[in-house]
């Protein structure tokens, strides 16, 4: 087909204010790209954005990586908008009817399906053998607290440690304070502890209370802990599950894996490939350190791939210890942060500071430990500084129950919801947050596939449409002529502008 020669005085038409040639590769091209991005939007974007609307909260429009503009919902309380990373919401002390029977400090807690038990600790009458219980609901309620199978006998500041469905009373002190080497196993019986039974095949090799208990994934880890003589031990033993009946074998000490220092009421976790020793006490008082234990992939301690030797403990920088010196505190992990609440502090005095921080793959905690003044225990006004509280997290929710307080020991349970709600409003530079219908269940997911397949059968429609009327771009100005009564100018003749 022979080119059409331009009319006389005409030029080659130019696009976008005159930068492009009308008729050239460039134009040609930046346009398919356009084209190309409003079909990912009406087929992809849009009806992904619709099935979201239906079953969250809340959805994000563009990209909203900088909000000047935020609105938090109020089961936030006073935290920050929108709340920093690894907080959470202030603490809440139990009504009257959800007190504990009796004080208690010391005590361990105990999660089964969705039970929660406190066994032993120290209350009025001094160390107790008693056993409470609590259920806890879907949305972090607790029912009253009853009474159920006591200890055998008499235990405060004993380690605690579930492995495969065996959950462990380790060690502790007994009615005289002085440190034990017994070991108790929980019966459980549809999901509800019904009695105790001691395990003199996990006998401990020397009496301890007050050592740290670490389940991995193969075996139970025992940390420090203080002797039956007073002094404090630096020493780890561990108990390794047999590969093919998981029954736990003796505990074995760890020559190699010596603490750097000894060790007592500290708090110990595993977050990813590290163990973690936070705080805890020895000969000269509460201290602030974290020890940190290289793991490898199967739970093992870590080799170096020079000297084939273990990697052994490092101490903290004191950018990432602790803020202060704590012992005795409660601790919990929750999203891969570790979470300090309360503890003495180096005068001995119950404290109500809350820390928390978040370790990176090589195990160390960029930016150090956080603190935020709206998540100390004594900040809501209905809690107070607490030493010697257990903690535990289930249901999206942490519980710290009972410790001593400024009487002594306490009946109160505090409960924190782990998860901050994001801003229901947010108005960025590119992108806004706006709320959604959040339908919950199965009904909300059958919606949202509607939903999103109204859209993309909408958006189809249109752009059949489209390309109908810029295939027949003279027909379509001439409708729309008549549709705006002569506002839209119909094609002339010789409109080569088209």
């Amino acid at each position: 087909m022979a080119e059409r020669a331009l009319p006389p005085g005409g030029s080659r038409r130019r696009a976008f204010f005159g930068a492009f040639d009308a008729d050239g590769w460039t134009w040609a091209g930046i346009k398919a790209f356009g084209w190309f991005l409003l079909l990912v939007l009406l087929l992809g974007y849009l009806p992904d954005r619709a099935y979201y609307f239906t079953v969250f909260p809340t959805i994000d429009l563009g990209a909203n990586v900088a909000s000047p503009i935020n609105l938090c919902p109020p089961d936030n309380a006073d935290l920050p908008c929108p709340a920093p990373k690894g907080s959470v919401v202030p603490w809440q002390g139990n009504p009257a009817q959800l007190s504990l029977p009796q004080g208690r400090t010391d005590a361990a807690a105990i999660i089964t399906g969705t039970n929660l038990y406190l066994a032993g600790g120290k209350g009025p009458g001094g160390v107790s053998a008693a056993v409470f219980r609590t259920s806890v609901s879907s949305d972090g309620n607790l029912t009253p607290w009853t009474t159920a199978a006591p200890l055998p006998a008499p235990r405060a500041s004993a380690a605690v440690a579930a492995l495969a469905g065996t959950t462990l009373v380790i060690g502790g002190a007994d009615a005289s304070g002085a440190a034990t080497d017994t070991v108790y196993e929980a019966v459980v019986d549809n999901g509800a502890i019904t009695g105790w039974k001691a395990r003199s095949d996990l006998k401990l090799p020397r009496p301890l209370a007050g050592a740290i208990a670490i389940p991995g994934p193969t075996s139970i880890w025992l940390l420090g802990g203080q002797n039956a003589d007073g002094t404090y031990s630096r020493t780890v033993y561990r108990a390794v599950a047999d590969p093919t009946t998981g029954a736990l074998g003796p505990w074995r000490e760890q020559a190699a894996l010596v603490m750097p220092a000894a060790r007592a009421l500290a708090f110990g976790a595993q977050v990813g490939n590290f163990l973690y020793v936070v705080g805890g006490q020895d000969a000269h008082g509460a201290q602030p350190s974290v020890f940190r234990l290289a793991l490898d992939a199967k739970g093992e301690p870590a080799v170096d791939p020079v000297t084939h030797g273990v990697l052994g403990w490092s101490v903290s920088l004191p950018s990432q210890a602790l803020p202060a010196a704590r012992t005795d505190p409660a601790g919990f992990v929750a999203d891969g942060a570790l979470y300090i609440v309360g503890g003495r502090d180096a005068a001995g005095t119950p404290t109500d500071s809350f820390y928390w921080a978040t370790p990176d793959p090589s195990g160390n905690f960029p930016g150090g430990w956080q603190q935020l003044a709206q998540d100390n225990l004594g900040a809501s006004g209905e809690a107070e500084p607490r030493a010697g509280s257990a903690a535990v997290v289930t249901s999206g929710h942490a519980f710290v129950i009972g410790g001593d307080g400024r009487t002594g020991p306490s009946v109160a349970t505090f409960r924190s919801d782990i998860a901050p709600r994001p801003p229901f409003f947010a108005l960025g530079l590119v992108g806004m947050t706006i709320p959604a219908l959040s339908i919950k269940g199965d009904i909300g997911q059958q919606l949202g596939y509607v939903m999103a397949g109204i859209v993309g059968g909408a958006d189809f429609v249109l752009l059949i449409l489209v390309g109908v009327a810029h295939s027949h771009r003279r027909a379509t100005r001439r409708l729309l002529s008549r549709l705006t009564r002569g506002r839209v100018r119909p094609p002339l003749e010789d409109d080569y502008s088209i």
